[in-house]
């Protein structure tokens, strides 16, 4: 069934690159991110396709969201009727090589009226490739799975952790009014589990952990209470895994030759979380989203 629809919007999909007429017939919506991180829509005429696999833009290299491309190129096209509904998500890159104009030069489409030919260097190709795709049909059928082939492992974040002595808040504070960061998340040792550290009266109000985006980098922030990291010397990196097997399977492997700091355990905030400065000196934390 997964295969007769999928055949069936690809053969959708590559009708509507020789299509001629008014009308949104031929269009298709494709969704890039902007430079505030959210996803943006234009409406482009497809050029070429090869079923739901790939897809081709022809437009000017002066547009605004071609700098997207080169920014992110993380995108969405959708293709959608009465009857059916094609969502395609992947990723676009932006061409100009003669070959690959030449070859999405097409007449029918109206390039012509925009451009004097395929060598014209304003024109350009946004090449979109399929990674996954949700399909619905007006008659109740529907589909929604990655492209083989196409499948990623999920790969770890990595994200700074400064420690401070005592004046994490104030640091925030400072950090808000500098950068313009986001406070996303906060949390005082009294909110902690107790399983976590066992609050105290002259700690209760210190930072437990705190998160701020500064741009689209997030960063984590806390009060270290062991004061074991010099001033101006508590910045190391976090890695973030999906899965807990991931962070333990790390874990061991830095452990060999390590001097522990914190052993593999759950935490408040993470499923499981180690720390440890390995055998070269460095000090990591690993943990589980």
């Amino acid at each position: 069934m997964s295969k007769e629809i999928t055949k069936k919007a690809g053969d959708i999909i590559n009708s509507k690159t020789d299509f001629v007429g008014g009308g949104m017939e031929g269009y298709a919506a494709l969704s890039l991110i902007d430079e505030n991180g959210y996803p943006s829509a234009t409406t482009f005429a497809i050029v070429k396709a090869d079923g739901i696999n790939w897809i081709t833009f022809a437009t000017g290299i002066e547009r605004p969201y071609i700098d997207r491309i080169h920014k992110n190129n993380k995108a969405c096209v959708c293709i959608n009727s009465s009857k059916y509904t094609i969502n395609l998500v992947g990723t676009v890159e932006a061409l100009t090589d003669i070959e690959t104009k030449k070859a999405n030069w097409l007449s029918v489409s109206g390039m012509e009226e925009h451009f004097s030919g395929p060598e014209d260097p304003g024109m350009l190709v946004i090449r979109f490739t399929t990674e996954r795709y949700s399909i619905f049909f007006d008659d109740g059928s529907y589909v929604s799975e990655s492209l083989k082939g196409t499948e990623k492992k999920a790969e770890p974040v990595v994200e700074p952790m400064i420690q401070f002595d005592g004046d994490c808040e104030e640091a925030i504070e400072v950090y808000q009014k500098a950068f313009g960061a986001k406070l996303i998340h906060f949390m005082r040792f009294s909110e902690a589990d107790p399983q976590d550290w066992q609050s105290v009266e002259d700690t209760k109000d210190l930072v437990y952990h705190a998160q701020i985006m500064i741009g689209s980098q997030r960063i984590l922030l806390c009060d270290n209470l062991f004061n074991d990291l010099p001033r101006g010397h508590s910045v190391y990196p976090v890695i973030t895994f999906k899965t807990v097997d991931e962070v333990k399977a790390a874990y061991n492997i830095l452990a060999d030759g390590a001097t522990i700091k914190t052993p593999l355990g759950k935490t408040t905030y993470s499923a499981c979380i180690g720390s440890l400065v390995d055998k070269f000196g460095i000090h990591w934390d690993l943990m589980a989203q």
